[in-house]
């Protein structure tokens, strides 16, 4: 027959461990070396439900009892030791059922660290799949004379003689487009020809519209300035796949 354990009064601090059959007052794990609980004082646990035989009754409220699992030496993932519940023996001497709780810290971070790696595929599934950063200043732009790309097998880049600039201004009244029919995106750098210094950058730009309007990085002085454009391609099915690029020449004049 299963012993009856009933719980002997704490005179330090304690915790208390409740359950439908009632309340016990336990000694917290930390204080476990200052009590001088060892293993063979401890009669089993509670706190978790086994299958295995009882191996004593913890006497509750109004006569419950409630079932003491065997003492397990090695807790499973995730179980940690609340306490000690204290409990007197026929001899006057002093046993203890050891009070099983669940370990947040171990229980949760597997967790975080799931939910960090589907956040994280997310993350990256959406910015390949997002598509390019267009630039916010282009707008819809057809070619002079309805000019426009009827080989989809081919990039059609525009041409370029001379741009027109006011002195003491940065800003560039000319359309830096990419033609309707264009397989690709567009992006342009426009740099100096003589010591390379990049005036300015493009955002991507999708067939059929242009930027008319754009700020180089530096006021120029009176003059004529061979300039380079650089014409970056993705392929619109994945602007990250390069197709072929070309370089306009032309000439900044600065009046």
């Amino acid at each position: 027959m299963s012993r009856r354990l009933v719980e002997k009064e704490l005179e330090t601090s304690s915790k208390t461990y409740s359950r439908k059959e009632g309340c016990w007052n336990y000694i917290p794990a930390g204080m476990a070396e200052e009590e001088k609980i060892t293993p063979q004082k401890i009669i089993g646990d509670i706190g978790y439900r086994s299958k295995k035989e009882e191996a004593a009754f913890l006497l509750g409220e109004e006569g419950t009892e409630v079932a003491v699992n065997p003492f397990k030496a090695k807790l499973g993932y995730g179980q940690k030791v609340l306490g000690y519940i204290p409990c007197e023996e026929e001899d006057g001497g002093v046993i203890y059922v050891r009070v099983i709780g669940k370990s947040w810290g171990k229980i949760l971070i597997p967790l975080v660290i799931l939910l960090a790696l589907i956040a994280g595929g997310l993350w990256w599934y959406f910015a390949q799949n997002r598509g390019p950063d267009l630039d916010d200043s282009a707008m819809a732009y057809q070619m002079p004379g309805g000019l426009k790309n009827e080989d989809p097998s081919q990039i059609m880049l525009p041409g370029f003689g001379t741009i027109d600039m006011e002195a003491g201004q940065r800003t560039v009244h000319a359309a830096l487009s990419n033609p309707e029919g264009n397989p690709c995106y567009f992006k342009y750098t426009v740099s100096l020809q003589e010591g390379g210094d990049v005036l300015y950058e493009s955002g991507w730009l999708e067939p059929g519209t242009a930027v008319t309007k754009w700020e180089i990085a530096e006021e120029l002085e009176p003059g004529d300035y061979p300039i380079s454009l650089l014409v970056d391609t993705g392929s619109l099915d994945d602007y990250q796949q390069e197709m072929n690029k070309g370089t306009i020449n032309a000439t900044l004049h600065v009046e």
